[in-house]
C-alpha cells in the first residue's frame, strides 16, 4: 500500500517560488486558503481542476465573531481551522465556508474528462462579480449551519438538501483567459488528481492522462503565477482514484507544473 493512502502530514514543495502543497483529502486545503486571505487582505480566486465541483453546502459555522473585526476573528481561529477542515467539513462541501467568510471571491472549475469550464462568480480586475451567496441557519442545540442562500443564488437542487450546489455559468477558455489576464486577486490553483484518472475511468492510465493533460495545460497557462498550488490525492476517507494510479498521476501533474511555472 502506498504510504500516502493513509493520513499523512501535508507535503510542501517549492516550485520556482510557488508553494505547492499535497494534501489528502482535498478539504484539508482550507487552512491554507484562510492563511493566504489573511496575508493578502483580499479574497482569493480559486481555479479548480477536478472531476467534482466540491460545491455542496450544509456545514457547521465557525465560532461567532461576537463583534470582532473579521480579519482579527479569523486570525484567532487559525489554530482551530485544521481540525475544522478534517472533522467538520468533507471533500464535497469544504468550499462553501470559504465563500461565506469572504475568503473566496469566485471559483472556476475545469472538468478534464468533459473538457468543460464553469464559473461560480467571476473575477473582474480588483473586484468579483456575482459570487454565490450564503446564509446561516440555527439548528438543534444552538448549532449554526452554513447553507447557500436560495433567495440570492440560483441552486441546482433543493436548498434543504446537503447535496445542493449553486448553478454555475458555463464559460469558454477565452472567457477564462480574459478574466485571469485582468484579475488582480491572488489565485489559488487546486488540482484533484481524480480529474486526470478516476475510479470510473478505464484503459491505460498513461494514455488517458496524456490526453487530458492537453486541456489542463491550457487552463494552467491562463494563470500567469498562482499564489499557491494544491494537489489532492483523494485517497481518504474514500478513494476517488485507484491506488495503483495515484503516484503516476501525481508525478505527471508535478511535471506539468514545473514545465509551466518552473
Amino acid at each position: 500500500m502506498s504510504p500516502f493512502a493513509r493520513r499523512f502530514p501535508h507535503v510542501e514543495l517549492d516550485i520556482n517560488g510557488i508553494k505547492t502543497i499535497i494534501v489528502d483529502p482535498h478539504n484539508e486545503i482550507m487552512p491554507y486558503w484562510f492563511m493566504e486571505f489573511l496575508r493578502r487582505k483580499c479574497s482569493l480566486i480559486a481555479v479548480r481542476i477536478d472531476a467534482h465541483h466540491d460545491m455542496f453546502h450544509c456545514c457547521p459555522a465557525l465560532p461567532a465573531r461576537e463583534g470582532r473585526e473579521r480579519h482579527h476573528h479569523l486570525q484567532r481561529l487559525l489554530p482551530y481551522l485544521q481540525q475544522y477542515s478534517r472533522s467538520q467539513v468533507n471533500e464535497g462541501n469544504f468550499t462553501c465556508p470559504a465563500f461565506h467568510y469572504g475568503v473566496m471571491g469566485a471559483l472556476y472549475h475545469y472538468h478534464p474528462g468533459r473538457d468543460r469550464l464553469e464559473a461560480y462568480g467571476r473575477a473582474s480586475g480588483s473586484d468579483t462579480e456575482s459570487p454565490p451567496q450564503t446564509r446561516v441557519k440555527s439548528g438543534p442545540g444552538g448549532c449554526r449551519w452554513i447553507f447557500w442562500d436560495g433567495e440570492e443564488t440560483d441552486l441546482a437542487g433543493d436548498e434543504a438538501s446537503p447535496k445542493t450546489a449553486p448553478l454555475p455559468r458555463r464559460i469558454s477558455l477565452h472567457d477564462f483567459q480574459r478574466d485571469m489576464q485582468d484579475c488582480l486577486h491572488p489565485v489559488a490553483l487546486g488540482i484533484d488528481l481524480d480529474g486526470l484518472y478516476g475510479n470510473g475511468d478505464r484503459g491505460p492510465v498513461e494514455s488517458l492522462v496524456r490526453r487530458r493533460m492537453a486541456g489542463v495545460r491550457a487552463v494552467l497557462q491562463g494563470v500567469s503565477r498562482p499564489a499557491f498550488i494544491c494537489l489532492a490525492r483523494s485517497q481518504t476517507p474514500r478513494s476517488y482514484i485507484p491506488e495503483r494510479a495515484v503516484d503516476l498521476v501525481q508525478r505527471a501533474v508535478l511535471g506539468l507544473i514545473r514545465e509551466i511555472y518552473g
